[in-house]
């Protein structure tokens, strides 16, 4: 990954972050707990894969998949109005379950020390 790719990566994750921090984002399906991780810029920066983490049962994780599937228009008409370069890359959107698999092992680890005791 370029440094040029890794800029506008963080470029477009901040801008995205600001739409749901400022409640540009209206859907109450975003009312979880929600965060945009990492973006992946391809190097022809055509493309970008924008990775987020929720918290929340299986049904919250739905929704806010739904919420964000819905938004996608608005949140690209965005990303590529506030980007300045010749082309907007096409965002796709993933759930990354990074931070729920860490929160996992972490109540796995309080529980065998629990247990100990």
């Amino acid at each position: 990954m370029s440094i040029r790719t890794q800029r506008i990566g963080k470029e477009i994750q901040r801008i995205i972050s600001d739409l749901l921090l400022k409640g540009e984002l209206h859907d109450p399906r975003f009312a979880g707990m929600i965060s945009f991780t990492k973006v992946d810029v391809a190097p022809d920066i055509r493309s970008a894969k924008v990775f987020y983490s929720c918290l929340g049962d299986e049904m919250e994780l739905a929704a806010t998949a739904e919420a964000i599937e819905s938004a996608r228009g608005f949140i690209q008409s965005e990303v590529a109005a506030q980007l300045v370069i010749r082309y907007s890359p096409k965002l796709s959107f993933h759930r990354d379950d990074s931070i729920a698999y860490g929160d996992k092992i972490e109540r796995m680890l309080d529980k065998m020390v629990l247990d100990d005791d």
